[in-house]
């Protein structure tokens, strides 16, 4: 394969897709919880986030794979522990992230146009872009081209006038909602620094991928840590109350408008959620195409249409997503954003520990970044793993606590219906003798 991916492109792309819809979603609700507090919360946000990310980069510059989130924990630490991650991802999604994107996306668009439902735009939101993925990827791809550039003309025409709005005492009392609150935002907003992930995918189409995947990832994240800060400052600055509506138009329209409004709304958090809605149908289901492929799903659930595209996961993804959004309505805003996060970092708990077999395993040893070799490289997997698990401890508790104790009950279940269903397919995939996860060897990482 070709190394056509340098630093400078890795951080365009890793920049690109970190900074989207979850800036413009998750900071009026963690300004619910945080109020002003929420500047800091992306700061103490960032610290164990790049922390995280630098042991995903370090697994994704040693052994590039597809479906790698997964695959990483399952064959380098434990399959039923990597199961366990990745069944409350689908949690996430199924209950909290396209719900989440639909709603937010419904109600930005109410801010432009009064008087639409919520819901049932939300749930046509959700159809329309389950039927642009059913066409083919292709068609899917084309959606994105412009929304990168777009979303930065947006935030520069949000922050550059608004820097001149801010009032110094709006600034004041970040601790006026308790170190508590700036907590449990810190932990809501680890989500909106999780979009770098993705780029482990590409790690055998990158130029030297041992320096620059953990460099690059650190770059990356610095940048848009500025950006958020930015932003941050900028919405508080000009009156924390004037986010009424959870959004963000409710602040620029207190300095923008005609043209250069519509240009930050359009270009900035309809564009940005739309296509996170559109990328997370596309790449979603291919992540789970490569799980059928390796059998802990059915093969039956990979199936794809004349356009290659895997319609059963899709449609499955698109009917629970669904029957949530109804289900709770448009008061579910800040669950689904609970339930998103959950997901999002539960997934990545397996992985901290896979981090371990680097230093370990010759095999890998061999392949991985020079730090591996460092006596003092353990620190990072231990406190990545012990990050990754105190932000998910976090988040369970507060959706027992904030919510209601019958959506944290709902989790475990789903996650005792995972441990059942995994322990089943193992033992048919013993029975016939195909169980991928029986042999220690690094065939799983070739694709």
């Amino acid at each position: 394969m070709k190394k056509t991916m340098k630093f400078w492109d890795l951080v365009a792309l890793e920049v690109g897709m970190t900074i989207g819809a979850g800036i413009f979603i998750y900071m009026p609700i963690a300004s619910q919880s945080a109020g002003v507090g929420t500047i800091l919360a992306f700061v103490v946000a960032f610290a164990p986030m790049a922390i995280i990310m630098i042991n995903v980069m370090l697994l994704g510059s040693t052994l590039p794979t597809t479906g790698g989130t997964f695959k990483y924990g399952a064959f380098l630490f434990s399959p039923k522990v990597a199961f366990l991650g990745l069944w409350a991802y689908l949690f996430g999604a199924f209950v909290g992230l396209f719900p989440l994107n639909a709603l937010a996306l419904a109600s930005y668009m109410k801010g432009i146009w009064d008087g639409i439902a919520l819901v049932p735009v939300a749930l046509i939101i959700l159809t329309f872009f389950y039927v642009v993925n059913l066409m083919g990827l292709k068609m899917a791809s084309r959606v994105e081209i412009l929304a990168v550039a777009l979303l930065f003309i947006a935030i520069t025409i949000y922050t550059v006038p608004g820097i001149g709005r801010i009032e110094a005492s709006n600034l004041e009392g970040v601790f006026s909602k308790g170190i508590g609150s700036i907590i449990y935002a810190s932990a809501l907003l680890t989500f909106t620094y999780a979009g770098s992930n993705a780029v482990i995918e590409l790690g055998g189409e990158v130029e030297n991928p041992r320096r620059n995947l953990p460099l690059s990832v650190i770059f990356s994240l610095s940048v848009v840590l500025v950006c958020y800060l930015l932003m941050a400052i900028v919405s508080f600055g000009v009156g924390e109350d004037v986010m009424t509506n959870g959004t963000l138009n409710d602040v620029a329209s207190n300095y923008l408008s005609g043209f250069l409004f519509y240009v930050f709304a359009f270009g900035g958090p309809i564009l940005a959620i739309a296509t996170t809605i559109n990328a997370t149908y596309m790449w979603g289901t291919r992540s789970l195409l490569a799980l059928c492929k390796l059998r802990v799903f059915p093969s039956k659930l990979g199936l794809v249409n004349k356009r290659g595209t895997p319609w059963v996961l899709l449609t499955i993804i698109w009917l629970l997503s669904s029957i949530m959004l109804i289900s709770v309505g448009e008061s579910g805003l800040n669950l689904f954003a609970a339930f998103a996060s959950i997901g999002g970092i539960a997934v990545i708990v397996p992985t901290m520990f896979a981090v371990f077999r680097l230093k370990n395993d010759p095999r890998l040893k061999g392949r991985a970044p020079a730090i591996v070799n460092k006596k003092w490289f353990t620190l990072i997997p231990v406190f990545g793993a012990v990050f990754s698990i105190v932000i998910l401890l976090i988040l369970l508790y507060q959706v027992g606590t904030d919510f209601s104790a019958s959506f944290f009950l709902f989790f475990i279940v789903w996650e005792i219906i995972g441990i059942i269903y995994f322990a089943f397919r193992l033992r048919h995939l013993n029975r016939v003798k195909d169980n991928p996860f029986g042999r220690d060897n690094l065939s799983a990482f070739d694709d």
